[in-house]
């Protein structure tokens, strides 16, 4: 039990709070996309925020899809799903300050919007 404990409490202590998502806004979102981006490019790139940017769209992307909030291609690939989000970031500078899970999902509605 002690050990559980340990384990428990080590983890609050590498950073385990950056995981909610809530905190983010897009500035931030921003940020890892552009390393996700040097990813691409074959450049170097902070592994951390490659997969943040990477597993924060797609979750978003999953939970609107699974609720029929957006209809995408049932062959979209998570590459074309990764890449509507970079496009909509590099242009859409007046949502840097907006949660981050808003921008994203604002993006996909508008990439796969539900005819």
């Amino acid at each position: 039990a002690l050990s559980v404990l340990l384990v428990v409490a080590g983890l609050g202590s590498v950073g385990i709070g950056n995981a909610w998502g809530y905190f983010y806004n897009g500035a931030d979102l921003l940020d890892f996309q552009r390393h996700y981006q040097q990813f691409r490019d074959n450049e170097s790139y902070d592994t951390s925020k490659f997969f943040t940017y990477t597993g924060y769209v797609l979750g978003i992307f999953d939970r609107l899809e699974s609720r029929g909030k957006i209809c995408a291609p049932s062959d979209v690939r998570g590459r074309d799903i990764l890449e509507e989000v970079s496009q909509y970031l590099e242009k859409a500078s007046k949502s840097w300050s907006e949660p981050a899970s808003d921008v994203v999902t604002e993006s996909l509605k508008k990439a796969y919007a539900c005819q």
